[in-house]
């Protein structure tokens, strides 16, 4: 059903990080602006010299009208750019 939506354009991915810290600080941000949200949840491999391991990709998908106060809950938190990545 999620996918009939994305077709349909209601919601955009608008950021990703990968530090869990950050995306409990970004969830409250939207939460405290009323931005509704949808968190997806990757596990990316991660091969180094013979050695496994995986990271976890949080990507927040929001409804596309709320994209301006979305951007202004983020950048409200002041967030270091190495540990964001703006997708829009």
């Amino acid at each position: 059903m999620s996918e009939k939506k994305q077709q349909q354009g209601r919601e955009i991915a608008f950021v990703e990080t990968y530090n869990e810290d950050v995306k409990k600080t970004i969830e409250r941000a939207f939460l405290r602006r009323g931005v509704s949200y949808l968190i997806k949840v990757d596990k990316v491999a991660k091969i180094k010299q013979g050695l496994f391991g995986s990271k976890i990709k949080y990507t927040f998908q929001i409804n596309r009208y709320q994209q301006e106060e979305a951007k202004a809950a983020v950048e409200e938190k002041n967030l270091d750019e190495n540990t964001i990545r703006f997708l829009t």
